[in-house]
């Protein structure tokens, strides 16, 4: 049986560009409208996304792989947008 890489190279494409115009909303234009909880989630949804498209773009991803980038990346770009950007959520008054 013959796998078609062009599928697995379009569905990482997918999720690298899905993932990270998830993450540029939710940083950009909801990170302070939204209940910090919600942009959290929302955020390592993007990570994770992200994550899992990279590694279909790779030609040789192992279980490993698979487990350290997508978790990794779940935890590290809400952390990464906090400390850029500032506060997850509302203010307090607004």
């Amino acid at each position: 049986m013959r796998h078609d890489w062009a599928v697995d190279d379009a569905l990482g494409i997918g999720l690298v560009a899905g993932g990270a115009a998830l993450g540029i909303a939710l940083a950009f234009l909801l990170r302070a409208r939204l209940p910090g909880p919600a942009v959290a989630v929302g955020l390592g949804a993007a990570g994770a996304l992200i994550g899992a498209g990279g590694l279909l773009l790779q030609e040789r991803a192992g279980p490993a792989d698979w487990v350290v980038a997508v978790a990794g990346l779940a935890v590290l770009v809400p952390f990464h947008v906090r400390v850029v950007l500032g506060p997850l959520g509302r203010r307090a008054g607004t």
